[in-house]
């Protein structure tokens, strides 16, 4: 009997799964310390999000990312290259999740692919305090920079703003992708519908929005900014935008529609969060604020 590995680009998702550095960690969990499939998912989950998107260690790389040195985004668009402040940030360039939609119609699941990837590494590198050209993001999804460009149009005429070096001193804190989920949210979009939209996979969506509850719930703790920060594991500037959000969506009828999804997700964190005698947030439910 010959024994043929299917060629289907479902199983080959599922496949390239199994090979990632936590899916090891998860099989050896369960065959070294005896723990259930479903402890042992709990765990990589946590270590996931403890080592690896909480920003804290960026010195960790998991597989699929890389390290790029580009301009520092304080420095202006016109400014000569070789005189300009670089940073090295960590980009993803290969997310499992990017695979999610290989069926989709029309055959454009390159395409798809492509600038989920795009829109995924512009945004790293902007919460990392670095700004990506079209020449640099060209370079590391190895296409042509017109390819980049039309991109970077087709993605702006559904609302998508590319922070990209020539554009960021044009544009707002607020229109990064984590701020244009929450927004469309707050209008009364479903997850799956502003995944869509802001060409980013329903994970990462769901976490962006999760961040914003947790915000909105503290922001009603009475926390302050760099309290939220610390709590939740997020940046000054991240904590910022979703207040800005926060205040002006709060007298809105369909923002008191979304406060009961606030309230249980804040509970639950501030659960979690309790059992660690460390954070802000446990010392100040001790205290009663």
């Amino acid at each position: 009997m010959v024994n043929c590995s299917p060629t289907d680009a479902q199983s080959q998702a599922e496949r390239l799964k199994v090979k990632t550095d936590l899916q090891q960690l998860q099989n050896q969990a369960v065959t070294g310390a005896g723990i259930s499939q479903w402890e042992a998912r709990v765990l990589v989950d946590i270590v996931d999000q403890l080592f690896f998107q909480n920003g804290k260690n960026n010195l960790l790389l998991r597989s699929g990312q890389m390290r790029y040195s580009c301009v520092k985004n304080t420095e202006p668009a016109g400014k000569a290259l070789d005189q300009c402040q670089m940073v090295t940030v960590t980009l993803t360039l290969f997310d499992k999740e990017d695979r999610c939609d290989l069926n989709c119609a029309g055959g454009k699941a390159s395409i798809e692919m492509r600038r989920r990837r795009l829109a995924r590494i512009i945004d790293e590198a902007y919460e990392q305090g670095g700004l990506l050209s079209q020449e640099d993001l060209s370079e590391i999804l190895m296409c042509d920079a017109r390819t980049v460009r039309r991109d970077i149009a087709e993605l702006k005429q559904t609302g998508v703003v590319i922070p990209t070096r020539g554009v960021v001193k044009d544009i707002g804190p607020g229109v990064t992708h984590k701020a244009l989920a929450v927004r469309l949210w707050l209008e009364g979009k479903e997850p799956t519908e502003v995944a869509l939209h802001i060409h980013h996979s329903l994970k990462a969506t769901e976490n962006y929005l999760e961040k914003f509850k947790r915000v909105s719930y503290l922001i009603s703790k009475g926390f302050t900014v760099m309290e939220m920060a610390l709590t939740i594991g997020i940046s000054v500037a991240s904590v910022t935008v979703f207040k800005e959000l926060h205040e002006q969506f709060k007298g809105k009828a369909l923002f008191k529609l979304r406060m009961d999804e606030i309230a249980i997700a804040g509970k639950q964190f501030q659960l979690a969060e309790g059992e660690k005698k460390s954070s802000p947030l446990s010392r100040k439910s001790k205290t009663g604020k």
